[in-house]
């Protein structure tokens, strides 16, 4: 008897669950020869609960976002699909706040030109140059019985794409917002914007870069739009830079500021609620193996972002003063992307003479700026 009420009762849910709206299969074929679909079943899924966005980069995907509803894909809690000729694979997870999310891995120069959201699916257009035939997928909890042991492979690292190292530079204020005033009247958005363009001219004549910058003329960028810059350009280093400045006119020299560790749960927040995507992610996890997998991504970063500091240091004493107590830490919201290595670099106190006029000279400023290219060789060159 109880037997027969427990099997009703799932009857039940899981008919709940497909009025309350699920996506229930997807297919990925080759529709031409230099495009792909993907198409996500779906029953009972309202559009105003599907956001679909892309994020560019040198690893392009598509996100498609579904507040309320559910998919027996994520009984176990994530999905994986095997890679195809026509892209690099496709994931999912039930997230934290228990909406549903997949991520359609594309190939590298793979873009969406078209999607479709309907009552019955969701279809995505890809357009990509290497497509060739349609791709299989399976589950990823499926395991294959391999006959022949000694052909098991062996785990190994991930190869290190063959790219230049992406440095995005941020120049501090801009627009309305001038940021600190020295004593003679010099603005530290114009300092700033002046220094980023310099370290921008002398990485690109290194030949070993591809430098971004979040602006390059005197306009304002939002503090999370100028982190949305270093994660869709896939950035290895963000450098975000400023002048200093205090009530007093006493205190002069350059620093470097770090993350602090009061302000790693904030790192956390901003990945859901901006709709980061972090490879972690979306692996197979709970809640909870989640954040530790986000711990141990904003630990490596946090190294990477220490040990660039270090040597930028040393290289800034050899052009200018330092503040003592150098290496500094704050909560700056410049440094809190969890997988971007940063550092924020104070060139002096705009408020101190001394340090005001020589930020406003040029020669000044490039022999500051050649210091930050020599950290940032010594730093790649590891």
């Amino acid at each position: 008897m109880r037997l027969g009420i427990y099997t009703a009762f799932l009857s039940m849910f899981w008919a709940f669950s497909a009025l309350a709206g699920e996506v229930h299969d997807i297919k990925a074929v080759q529709s031409a020869p230099t495009q792909a679909e993907i198409s996500f079943s779906t029953v009972g899924i309202e559009k105003s609960h599907v956001k679909v966005f892309q994020i560019p980069g040198d690893k392009p995907r598509i996100v498609v976002d579904i507040s309320e509803g559910q998919s027996k894909l994520l009984k176990s809690g994530s999905y994986k699909a095997s890679a195809g000729p026509s892209i690099a694979g496709i994931r999912g997870a039930i997230q934290p706040d228990k909406s549903v999310r997949f991520v359609v891995d594309l190939l590298p120069g793979s873009k969406m030109n078209a999607k479709t959201v309907e009552a019955d699916r969701i279809v995505l257009i890809v357009e990509t140059p290497r497509l060739k035939a349609e791709p299989r997928f399976e589950r990823a909890s499926t395991q294959r019985v391999i006959k022949n042991p000694a052909k098991v492979p062996h785990p190994r690292a991930k190869p290190v794409p063959e790219r230049k190292p992406i440095i995005v530079i941020d120049a501090g204020h801009g627009g309305h917002d001038p940021g600190a005033l020295g004593t003679k009247g010099l603005r530290e958005k114009k300092v700033t914007l002046k220094a980023a363009l310099e370290l921008k001219r002398q990485l690109l004549s290194t030949g070993r870069y591809k430098v971004v910058l979040t602006r390059g003329d005197d306009r304002y960028i939002e503090h999370d739009d100028r982190l949305r810059v270093a994660r869709a350009n896939s950035a290895d280093l963000f450098i975000s830079i400023h002048a200093d400045a205090t009530e007093g006119k006493t205190a002069r020299g350059a620093s470097v500021y770090t993350l602090a560790d009061r302000a790693k749960n904030r790192s956390k927040r901003i990945v859901n609620s901006q709709n980061w995507i972090m490879d972690v992610n979306l692996s197979e996890q709970t809640d909870k193996v989640g954040d530790i997998l986000v711990d141990l991504a904003q630990r490596n970063t946090f190294s990477q972002s220490t040990e660039f500091a270090d040597i930028l240091i040393s290289k800034l004493g050899t052009s200018t003063h330092l503040l003592r107590n150098t290496h500094r830490r704050a909560g700056y919201y410049v440094l809190l992307a969890p997988d971007v290595p940063a550092v924020l670099l104070e060139l002096g106190f705009i408020s101190n003479p001394t340090d005001e006029r020589l930020l406003n000279s040029d020669a000044h400023r490039r022999n500051l700026m050649t210091s930050v290219t020599a950290a940032i060789n010594a730093y790649f060159n590891r």
